[in-house]
This record gives structure tokens, C-alpha cells and sequence, in this order.
């Protein structure tokens, strides 16, 4: 009778450790009408719980498409209704601005703007207040003349643990040199330092917690699209490194994940067909056989690790949604991107989803009629600074009626690392990475409800049902809170503030 009574309460410490280590979701109930294009707000953590920093971009109409120019940027301290707890405070001369980045640093509000002047790059730092959201300072971080016809292009981010801030920025001219230019910053925005970069041809970009900035491009060889070429650019406070790299391979869609000393960690995914034909809204034919785990080594000049993992059957058959432990048929997989990627402790992880649009046209006029989503499929990705692969399958299949801004969003957290993403609402807490997914029956805003994922840096992966109740779309990024908190944009036709808490 004793050992029962112990067994019991045995089981309800196990139930009550159970239950306190759930993730803790809210998501508030009052939408943003005027996020017409909720991915390009960013969001801070403000002094108090429940109140939140939002930069957020004004426009003069309903936006279509990424590139309709903003009307102004403003700043906002609200809480999770998006109730201002002061006045919204408009940033002066943002048209045509977008945000780098948005940060907080003990009593500052910190704005990275890109702007689209004529004949100039244009990079300006706004310092506010946290509190009050009064500017103390707004200075151009980069002021560059461009040529007539010149092209050009910024990356403003973070280290992962939030004390560096790099900016890079390169110019193609039409005609002269190109130019490529690194600048690092500190938690406060004190320029550190400043570096001209060798290869001015930057696509990747990565901000250490050591701070320093790696660079990198990816490109074919002249006349072998079966070899793949590396630019990697390494930029400290000590100096600069460079080298360039060949790989007797055919990869696309590169991670740049990590960098330790001299050695840039990076991801690139195998396959056969032509560049650039897989992205949402357009046809393709190339067909995913495999990822690659690389390590380049700018001291030595040599890829010292290549790492080629071919895809299972099983990993293939997960990114078509269908049940493990059938034979694959085919060439590979089409239509993988790689869709986030975040630091980890080992090395990186990447998240590959199985994206394409389906667009349907009248065939008289030559408009469309309609418009569908798809997602089917994730692979997680986790790799170490010597190359190695760890690789979790996520069951998804998704369908949405129009283009969702953020299909999942990837992140670590105390060595783990975390997917958000959406799913039918009759999805359990069940991780079943042998099952294909279920599909919602509703054709319209389907796959509506929240799911997170978590796996440990082997694989092992568990999940949690955030939200099935409320249409809880993924409409941003998520944002690094404290104390385990992650603030996005969820909700149906437009976006509601929202948080996870992790314990």
C-alpha cells in the first residue's frame, strides 16, 4: 500500500514537471489593419512586461508585392493589443526606407535604415529613447555616390548574443571597380571598426558573437555548372582574410552558419537542373539530391572538410509528405529552398522546406484567377564546425490560398533548437517524423493552426500544439525576447501580436 501511495505521487511530480515545462503561447486578440506587409516589421522587447517596440512602415496604399516603396517609418511602445503606451513617434525623411535592423540596448531604441536615395547608399543609425521614444541621434552610418545605372546592395544584422551589429555594403558600377565594405559596431552603436573587403561580389553574411564578419558568394565555373565556386571574405578587428574555394559539386541555396578562428562554416544543398527556377512563383525543374557539410579554412585556403550527405528515401519521402519506409522513384526532389538558418552552440542549422505556387490564369483576359501555396515538407539540418549532419524530418502539408510572408521561422535556444510553423488543427503534440501530415479540408486560410518543434543537436526531436482554436498564420520572423521569450506576427487576414515563452 506504501509503495503505491509513493508511486502515485511519483507520477503526479512527473505530470507537474511535465505541464511546467510547456511552452507558454499568447497571441492578442486585437489585429493590425494597416500591416499590409507584416515581414517587414520588426519588433523589441520593451522595459516592462507586455510592452513591445515596433518599428513598423507606413504605406500609401494597400502593399502588393514586396517592392512598393514605403510612405514613412514610425516607432511604436505598445503593448500586445497594439495600444500605444505613448505617442507613435514618425521617423523624419523615410521614403522609400527600409529597416535593417531594430534593437534595444538598455535605455535605447536602436534603427538601422536602408536608404533609397538618388545617386547615393544611404545607411542611417535613429537613436531613441526606450521609454519616451524622443530621438537623441540620427547620423549616416554609410554615404556613398553612386554612378548612373550602378547597382547595390546592404546587409544590416547581429551576433547572436546581441553585443555586435555588422553592416555590409557593396557597389556594382557599370563601369570601374566594385566595392565591398564591412563595418562593425558595437551593443550601443559605437563604430568599432572598418574593413574594405577583397571580393566585392557579397551574397551571404555573418555576424559572430567574437566580432567578426564572414562573407560569402557562391558561384558556377565557366563551362562546368557540375563545379561550384566559393568567395569567402573573414573581417576582424586584427584584419581581413579572403580566399576562394572550388567544390566538385552542384549546390545552391548555401547557409552561411558559423565561424571560429579561421574557419567559416556553411550548408549548401546537392542537385541537377538550372539556378534560380524554384522560387515561389515560378516553374522549375531542378532536382535535390543531397546537402553538403562545408568547412573552408582561410589559413590553409582549402576546404578541409566536405562532407556529402545523400538523401535517404525516407528524408525524400518527407519532403513529399508521404510515409516512410517506401522506395523513393525519381531523379530527387524539386522545388527545396532553404527557408531560415540560425547559430548554434555545435556549429548552424538550416531549415529546407518543399515551397512552389500553383497560379491559375484566364485564358482569355490573361489575369489571374487565382493564386494557391504550397508547402510540403521540412528537412532540419544541423551541422557541426567539422562538417558533420544531423538531419530531423518535419511532416508538413500545408495550403494556402495567397503567398504566406513567412513559411517557418528557425531559431536556438539553451542548445536546442526550435521551428515554428502552421498546420492543420487536428494536429497533436505528437512528433511523428514516419507519418506524412494531414491536410485541413478548408481550401481557403488552411492550415491555420501554430505548431513548434524542437530538436536536441542529435536529432531527437519533440513538439507542442501552440495554437488550434484561433487562425494563427506565421506573418514574421521570430524575435529574441529575455528570459526565453520570442515575439512575432500571427493571426488570419491580418497580423496579431504574439509570444512563446520557453521554459
Amino acid at each position: 500500500m506504501k509503495k503505491s501511495i509513493l508511486a502515485i505521487v511519483a507520477l503526479a511530480c512527473m505530470a507537474t514537471l511535465a505541464s511546467a515545462q510547456r511552452i507558454n503561447f499568447q497571441m492578442g486578440d486585437k489585429s493590425n489593419k494597416k500591416a499590409y506587409h507584416p515581414a517587414k516589421i520588426h519588433i523589441a522587447e520593451g522595459h516592462q512586461p507586455g510592452q513591445l517596440l515596433v518599428v513598423e512602415p507606413e504605406f500609401k496604399s494597400i502593399a502588393i508585392g514586396s517592392e512598393l516603396p514605403t510612405k514613412a517609418l514610425k516607432v511604436r511602445l505598445c503593448d500586445m493589443e497594439w495600444n500605444d503606451i505613448v505617442r507613435s513617434v514618425s521617423i523624419p525623411n523615410t521614403k522609400k526606407t527600409s529597416i535593417g535592423e531594430a534593437f534595444r540596448s538598455g535605455d535605447h531604441m536602436h534603427v538601422v535604415l536602408n536608404c533609397d536615395e538618388d545617386n547615393r547608399l544611404v545607411v542611417r543609425h535613429i537613436k531613441l529613447d526606450a521609454r519616451s521614444l524622443e530621438i537623441s541621434a540620427d547620423q549616416a552610418l554609410v554615404d556613398h555616390p553612386l554612378q548612373k545605372g550602378s547597382e547595390s546592395n546592404v546587409w544590416s544584422l547581429s551576433s547572436p548574443n546581441g553585443q555586435y551589429h555588422g553592416v555590409v555594403y557593396a557597389v556594382w558600377p557599370k563601369k570601374g571597380e566594385s566595392q565591398a565594405v564591412a563595418m562593425m559596431f558595437d551593443k550601443d552603436m559605437n563604430k568599432l571598426w572598418e574593413r574594405r573587403l577583397v571580393y566585392a561580389d557579397v551574397f551571404n553574411v555573418l555576424v559572430t558573437d567574437a566580432g567578426a564578419i564572414a562573407t560569402m558568394r557562391m558561384g558556377t565555373v565557366e563551362g562546368n555548372n557540375d563545379i561550384t565556386a566559393f568567395r569567402v571574405n573573414l573581417a576582424t578587428a586584427e584584419g581581413e582574410k579572403h580566399g576562394e574555394y572550388v567544390l566538385d559539386a552542384d549546390v545552391s541555396d548555401v547557409a552561411l552558419l558559423k565561424c571560429e578562428g579561421s574557419r567559416v562554416l556553411a550548408t549548401a544543398l546537392e542537385g541537377k537542373g538550372g539556378y534560380g527556377l524554384l522560387r515561389i512563383g515560378t516553374l522549375g525543374h531542378r532536382h535535390y539530391t543531397g546537402v553538403w557539410g562545408l568547412v573552408f579554412d582561410l589559413d590553409s585556403q582549402k576546404i578541409v572538410v566536405g562532407n556529402r550527405h545523400p538523401f535517404t528515401d525516407d528524408e525524400m519521402l518527407a519532403l513529399c509528405n508521404e510515409e516512410s519506409g517506401q522506395k523513393f522513384v525519381g531523379k530527387g526532389v524539386q522545388f527545396v529552398q532553404k527557408v531560415d538558418d540560425c547559430p548554434t552552440p555545435q556549429g548552424g542549422a538550416v531549415l529546407y522546406q518543399r515551397t512552389w505556387k500553383e497560379t491559375v490564369r484566364d485564358m482569355k483576359t490573361g489575369m489571374t484567377k487565382s493564386e494557391t501555396v504550397y508547402h510540403k515538407g521540412i528537412l532540419l539540418v544541423q551541422a557541426d564546425m567539422k562538417g558533420g549532419l544531423t538531419i530531423s524530418r518535419i511532416p508538413q502539408n500545408n495550403q494556402n490560398a495567397s503567398e504566406n510572408p513567412v513559411g517557418s521561422s528557425l531559431f536556438c535556444r539553451n542548445g536546442k533548437v526550435y521551428v515554428l510553423t502552421n498546420e492543420s488543427k487536428h494536429g497533436t503534440d505528437e512528433y511523428t517524423p514516419d507519418r506524412p501530415a494531414e491536410r485541413s479540408r478548408s481550401l481557403i486560410m488552411a492550415n491555420a493552426a501554430l505548431a513548434i518543434y524542437w530538436f536536441t543537436p542529435d536529432g531527437q526531436g519533440a513538439k507542442q500544439m501552440l495554437e488550434t482554436d484561433r487562425k494563427a498564420i506565421l506573418f514574421s520572423p521570430a524575435y529574441a525576447g529575455t528570459e526565453g521569450r520570442f515575439y512575432f506576427l500571427a493571426g488570419s487576414m491580418r497580423p496579431c501580436l504574439s509570444s512563446i515563452t520557453i521554459p
